[in-house]
C-alpha cells in the first residue's frame, strides 16, 4: 500500500521552485547570449539532454543514498533536469523543431502549475490512522539514526508521537512510542536549531522590525492598486489586439503586437484572458476598497482569489503573446499573493 511520504509537500516544493527558476533563467541566458549552440556545425547538443541527465541522477540519488539529505537533493536536481528538459518543449511538438514556438510558453507555465498544485495537495495536513502516523515517525527517525537532527524536526517528532492515539495499539506498540519518545529526549538532547530555522527567526524578527501590520497593510494597498491599474492596461492592450486596430507609429504597433496574425484561436484564448483580466483587475480595485473601509478579512481574501485567478488564467493565456513580460508579471504576483498570506496569517481571523 503506498502512502504519503513524510515531509512530501517540502520535496515537490523545492522542485517545483528549482523548476520554475531553471526555465527562466535558462530563457534569459539564451536571450542575452544570442541563442549559442553547443556541437559546432555538424551536431547540436540541446539543453534537454542535460535535463534528462539531471533527471536520471536525481533517481540514483534516491535509490543508492538513504537520509533526509539525498531526497532534498534529489528534489533540487529534477526541478532543474525538467526545467532544462521542458524549455525545449516547442522542439518537440513541432514538425520544424520551432524553439520560439508560441504554444510552449503555456505548456511550461501549466507544468509549472502542476507542480505547484501537488505540491500545495502534498503538504496538507489528512487524518490518517494511528499506525500510519507511527510508521511516519519510525522511518523519520530511521532516516536520521547517526546524525545530528535540529531542534525543530526533533520538536515535530515528538509533538506527533504526543498526539497519536494509541487507544487500538497492541501493548509492544506503545512500548515502541514510549522507547521513540525516550531516545529523541536523550539522544538528542542537545539539538541545535537548524540553519534554515535560524533563518526563519531572523526573518521573522526583521519582518516585525520593518513591516509592523500598520505599514505592511498599507504597502499591500498601495500593490493592490498598483495591480489593478496594471491589469487594466493590460486588458487595454488585449482590446486593441482584438480589435486590430494600427497606430501610426509602425515601431508602436510592431511593440503592440497588432500586426501578428495570430489566428482565430489564439485571439479567443487573448479573449477569454481579457474577460479574466477584467474580473482580477477589478477585483484587487475593491480589495483595496474595502480593505481601507476596515474590512481587513473581506480585502485579503478578495486580494488572494484575484492573484489566483491572474496567475492560473490570465497568464497562462497572455504567455501565448508575450512570454518574458508573463513570468516577470508571474514573479511580481506570487509575490504579492505570498505577503497577502502572510498577513493573514499573521492579522486576519481567517
Amino acid at each position: 500500500m503506498m502512502r504519503w511520504r513524510p515531509g512530501s509537500g517540502r520535496l515537490v516544493t523545492i522542485m517545483a521552485v528549482c523548476f520554475g527558476l531553471t526555465v527562466v533563467i535558462t530563457r534569459l541566458y539564451l536571450m542575452a547570449t544570442g541563442y549559442p549552440k553547443i556541437g559546432g556545425s555538424t551536431y547540436h547538443i540541446a539543453h534537454a539532454l542535460f535535463g534528462g541527465l539531471l533527471l536520471v541522477i536525481a533517481c540514483l540519488a534516491m535509490f543508492l543514498f538513504a537520509g533526509r539529505g539525498s531526497l532534498t537533493t534529489a528534489a533540487a536536481l529534477s526541478g532543474v533536469g525538467l526545467g532544462l528538459f521542458i524549455d525545449e518543449v516547442g522542439k518537440f511538438i513541432t514538425s520544424d523543431n520551432d524553439y520560439f514556438f508560441p504554444l510552449a510558453a503555456p505548456i511550461i507555465y501549466l507544468a509549472f502549475l502542476l507542480i505547484v498544485l501537488v505540491a500545495r495537495y502534498a503538504a496538507r495536513s489528512r487524518v490518517r490512522p494511528p499506525a500510519l502516523v507511527l510508521a511516519d515517525v519510525v522511518e523519520q527517525v530511521g532516516m536520521d539514526v547517526g546524525t545530528p537532527i535540529s531542534v525543530e524536526q526533533r520538536n515535530a517528532l515528538l509533538h506527533t508521537l504526543d498526539r497519536v492515539d494509541r487507544g487500538g495499539f497492541t501493548p509492544d506498540t506503545i512500548a515502541l512510542c514510549d522507547a521513540l519518545g525516550d531516545y529523541l529526549r536523550t539522544t538528542h538532547e542537545a539539538a541545535q536549531p537548524s540553519r534554515f530555522g535560524r533563518l526563519r527567526r531572523a526573518y521573522r524578527r526583521a519582518e516585525d522590525a520593518v513591516l509592523p501590520q500598520r505599514v505592511m497593510a498599507a504597502v499591500l494597498i498601495a500593490v493592490l492598486i498598483g495591480h489593478a491599474v496594471w491589469t487594466l492596461l493590460r486588458l487595454m492592450l488585449a482590446v486593441i489586439v482584438l480589435a486590430g486596430r494600427h497606430s501610426p507609429s509602425p515601431a508602436l504597433d510592431h511593440f503592440l503586437d497588432v500586426t501578428q496574425n495570430h489566428g482565430w484561436k489564439a485571439l479567443a484564448g487573448l479573449g477569454i484572458a481579457a474577460a479574466a483580466e477584467l474580473l482580477v483587475g477589478v477585483g484587487c480595485a475593491v480589495a483595496a476598497a474595502q480593505w481601507m473601509r476596515g474590512r481587513v478579512d473581506i480585502g485579503v481574501r478578495l486580494g488572494i482569489w484575484s492573484n489566483i485567478l491572474s496567475l492560473t488564467v490570465v497568464n497562462v493565456l497572455a504567455s501565448y503573446f508575450s512570454q518574458f513580460l508573463t513570468v516577470f508579471t508571474a514573479i511580481a504576483e506570487a509575490l504579492l499573493l505570498w505577503l497577502l498570506i502572510r498577513y493573514r496569517a499573521r492579522y486576519c481571523s481567517v
